[in-house]
């Protein structure tokens, strides 16, 4: 918890979305209840957004519309129900081939002319994002005081640092700690990129003079950029549910006879060990501080040479395996990517974690943001007494 505003600084609520390919579009359902409970036109309740991964292409599209949260909510809310595959990489026959081939070739040759590609195209994924983000919008938001900050996080492949790019207000100091920084920096394309770039799926970016790739894979502690800038209060949508990965028990992900686990199992565990295994740790250490705060009497704690404080911390994950979800929406998916995961057995109960990940289709997006509006207004009460304070004092309300 080193590292935290000085005390006596605006502190303020902060909104974290963490990252999950294409399960991210259950935050979009969850934040579409939540734009419910505020007035029509209220600017965003959270001066502090933080995004990693897919969570911070929506994280950005929320901080360009953050004088208005309903609208930033409902143009995220179309489109991801819109979406289809070819807006996020290329999926013809001919372009995928051409970049399986390439993929391939770079695991073999030694040359440097083969330098290691990337088994996905993503460059409809950077058309698409600077056709429906303006990016200006966000230091606009800052500027006018409607946010504090947007963290977009994202992993450097020469330092193995966990890098967050910040878009803050002046008055907000930055931090550098041994396994993560905060940098200054304008949101950009480029940043959103770099910080959904998963590992062989997609090329690293170039950001100056350093390649980044998927922000969860050295993010250690997905709530420390919204602890450094001084939040109190955080909410953290998932895009996977606490404590599972990719199965509903202990055998469900196995074939029968005991048979070793599939490759579309191994690569389902992989993206679930980048994307949920931090978050849960991270999460058990602010509810142990809060616990150690509480112990401490107040006129100590104000005396401590370390900012410590208790964090108004509410959780949101799916309800029920995304897996399952996926494989209802199995016949969007193109043919030859259907083929593609057939042979390495990722359409089947057990395998369907990597599918749930790629399967960017409108049908199956629409069923996670359906879930995640659902699984909030379940939460409903907690969301009141969670955004209470913060509507209340925000300078916009």
């Amino acid at each position: 918890m080193d590292g935290l505003m000085p005390r006596g600084r605006y502190t303020s609520s902060a909104l974290i979305l963490t990252g999950g390919g294409a399960r991210a579009a259950y935050q979009v359902g969850v934040l579409r209840a939540i734009a419910e409970l505020l007035p029509a036109a209220a600017p965003t309740p959270f001066r502090i957004v933080c995004g990693t991964s897919a969570g911070a292409i929506n994280a950005a599209s929320l901080a360009a519309a953050s004088n208005d949260f309903g609208r930033a909510v409902a143009t995220l809310e179309s489109l991801w129900s819109r979406l289809c595959i070819g807006d996020i990489y290329g999926a013809d026959f001919l372009h995928f081939i051409q970049r399986f081939g390439r993929w391939l070739l770079s695991r073999v040759s030694t040359s440097p002319r083969h330098s290691p590609g990337a088994l996905l195209d993503n460059a409809p994924l950077a058309r698409l994002l600077s056709r429906e983000i303006d990016f200006a919008a966000i230091r606009k938001g800052i500027d006018e005081h409607f946010l504090d900050a947007l963290t977009i996080t994202a992993s450097s492949y020469r330092t193995g640092m966990s890098v967050s790019f910040c878009a803050v207000s002046d008055e907000f100091p930055l931090w550098q700690r041994s396994q993560r920084i905060g940098v200054g920096a304008e949101i950009g394309t480029a940043h959103l990129l770099a910080s959904s770039a998963i590992p062989f799926i997609f090329s690293p970016v170039l950001i100056g003079d350093e390649y980044f790739g998927d922000g969860a894979m050295g993010q250690l502690a997905p709530t420390a950029p919204a602890l450094h800038l001084g939040a109190e209060r955080i909410l953290v949508i998932g895009a996977a549910r606490t404590g599972n990965k990719t199965n509903d028990g202990p055998d469900a992900g196995f074939d029968s006879g005991r048979a070793p686990p599939s490759p579309a199992q191994i690569g389902g565990h992989v993206l679930a060990s980048i994307f949920t295994d931090a978050l849960g740790t991270d999460l058990e250490k602010v509810r142990l501080v809060n616990i150690a705060a509480r112990q401490i009497p107040p006129e100590r704690l104000a005396a401590s040479p370390m900012p410590l404080r208790e964090i108004a911390l509410l959780v949101i994950t799916p309800s029920i395996p995304l897996e399952t979800l996926a494989l209802a929406h199995l016949d969007a998916l193109p043919l030859l990517l259907r083929l593609m995961l057939g042979g390495v057995r990722g359409i089947r109960t057990g395998g369907a974690g990597l599918l749930s990940y790629l399967l960017f289709e409108s049908a199956y997006c629409k069923a996670l943001i359906a879930l995640g509006y659902q699984d909030a207004q379940e939460r409903r009460e907690e969301l009141i007494r969670h955004l209470s304070v913060a509507a209340s004092t925000h300078p916009g309300a």
